[in-house]
């Protein structure tokens, strides 16, 4: 089959960045009021769009809770933490990124965080032009786990979402890009593939070089 482009999340996928998140959620839950919130309710919180956290969490703190204030808190965290330690990408994106221009597959990102803060966190490691489209869930109606982030970014590009291949490293991210239809390889970050996402998955890499083969066979079917 012919690929029409490869699509990727970005933290956890292109930037080694949800391991901050995994740190500060706790803390900004805490801070507000709800010291029980761990890290791994901190993984459920993966690329879930606003609308979808403030039912989950709502349902365990009451009609009280405001997962805007949290959200708010934690983007002060986060922010800081990546200052302070600095924002590295994640292992085999160089090869893979040169690996599609070499041979004209373009590629593009869908990501969860604000348009903003991608495109700077982008521009942080040397990434400002290498996408051929950033579209952020900020954009489109419902963010993951629902697929309209991936749609959209197809739409863009005019391209056939079952000729896309979608890099997630999260569930979240999983549902949307599968439910959009398009062809989902996991790059594990803090999990690996559960039984309930292995069913959604074309294959999962180690790292983002081993995408290649994976190119090659699609091309190849």
């Amino acid at each position: 089959m012919k690929l029409d482009a490869v699509i990727f999340d970005m933290d956890g996928t292109i930037t080694d960045t949800e391991k901050f998140y995994n740190r500060t959620w706790p803390l900004a839950f805490a801070a507000c009021g709800y010291p029980d919130f761990t890290r791994e309710d901190a993984l459920m919180q993966r690329s879930l769009n606003h609308a979808d956290a403030q039912k989950l969490w709502g349902s365990r703190y009451g009609e009280d809770f405001s997962f805007e204030t949290v959200h708010q808190y934690n983007t002060k965290l986060v922010l800081a933490l990546m200052e302070k330690e600095g924002i590295e990408t994640k292992p085999g994106l160089d090869q893979l990124l040169t690996y599609l221009k070499d041979h004209k597959i373009r590629a593009a990102v869908a990501t969860a965080t604000k348009l903003d803060r991608a495109l700077e966190r982008l521009k942080t490691v040397g990434l400002e032009n290498a996408f051929d489209t950033v579209i952020s869930a900020s954009m489109v109606k419902q963010g993951k786990p629902h697929p309209d982030v991936y749609l959209h970014v197809c739409k863009e590009l005019g391209a056939d979402p079952a000729h896309c291949l979608a890099l997630e490293d999260s569930p979240n991210g999983i549902r949307s890009a599968h439910d959009a239809g398009c062809i989902t390889v996991m790059i594990p970050d803090l999990t690996m593939p559960t039984p309930d996402i292995e069913p959604l998955l074309y294959d999962w890499a180690g790292d983002l070089s081993k995408v290649i083969p994976l190119i090659e066979r699609l091309q190849a079917e």
